[in-house]
């Protein structure tokens, strides 16, 4: 055997003692071990390494504040179409009428109304809380009859209301003997018939008048909203008996 080789043979003994007795001392504590391989970190390098490590650690956080994000800024949009209405009117008959009629009587009404919001805009609600009163679905006319008495109890926005000869009755029970309404009911003229026709669902039944809610004597003379409606509301009749 060549130097060499045997120089290199007991190299190879030596440094098989040393790290057999290395491992002894790790095994009685003597010598640290340090982190096992699953320990070490692994630093990421590249972007593509930078990424994917981000997304392991934070995805549901963003994938959580995204659907937040994204919620939000749904119900901003929503609320932002929403039109800011400048005041509502009751339609109350025992002929049911459906939204598109409903959505012409607010047309009709906006040329008469005020901007009272200072939006730029006129916007006129119609409170539809019409139903037939010989219908056999007692919870649907319940539901009308509950969305009614609601309007009256706490929609200050609401002073106008569209009656007939026959349903405006139902307000002697509410009113207790005292007058509800400003004045005597103001008939509504052919052009508001003729304004709210509609191509599929023809006219609105006969008959039809308009009423301004008395507040004075009530706990709505306080309220300020009530107050600014209530005033408007008689500008509308002004201008309607005008015509």
């Amino acid at each position: 055997m060549s130097g060499k080789n045997k120089n290199e043979i007991l190299e190879e003994q030596r440094r098989a003692r040393e790290e057999f007795l290395k491992l002894k001392k790790m095994q009685k504590g003597e010598l640290d071990a340090g982190p096992k391989p699953s320990e070490v970190a692994i630093v990421p390098r590249t972007f593509k390494e930078k990424w994917q490590n981000f997304w392991f650690q934070y995805k549901w956080y963003v994938i959580g504040i995204t659907a937040v994000a994204v919620t939000l800024v749904i119900l901003i949009a929503q609320c932002a179409s929403v039109p800011k209405y400048d005041f509502s009117i009751v339609y109350f008959t025992y002929t049911p009428v459906v939204d598109q009629q409903t959505d012409l009587i607010a047309d009709y009404f906006e040329k008469y109304g005020t901007d009272v919001n200072e939006d730029g805009e006129i916007n006129v609600q119609v409170l539809n809380c019409s139903f037939f009163d010989d219908s056999t679905d007692v919870r649907y006319r319940n539901t009308q009859l509950q969305k009614l008495q609601a309007f009256f109890a706490g929609e200050y926005k609401a002073m106008l209301y569209i009656t007939d000869e026959e349903s405006i009755k139902f307000f002697d029970n509410i009113a207790e003997g005292k007058d509800i309404f400003e004045d005597d009911p103001v008939k509504l003229s052919e052009e508001f018939y003729r304004f709210t026709q509609d191509e599929d669902f023809g006219s609105l039944p006969e008959g039809l008048q308009i009423s301004c809610r008395k507040i004075s004597g009530t706990m709505l003379e306080d309220n300020e909203t009530a107050l600014t409606t209530h005033e408007v509301s008689i500008s509308v009749m002004e201008k309607i008996q005008e015509k």
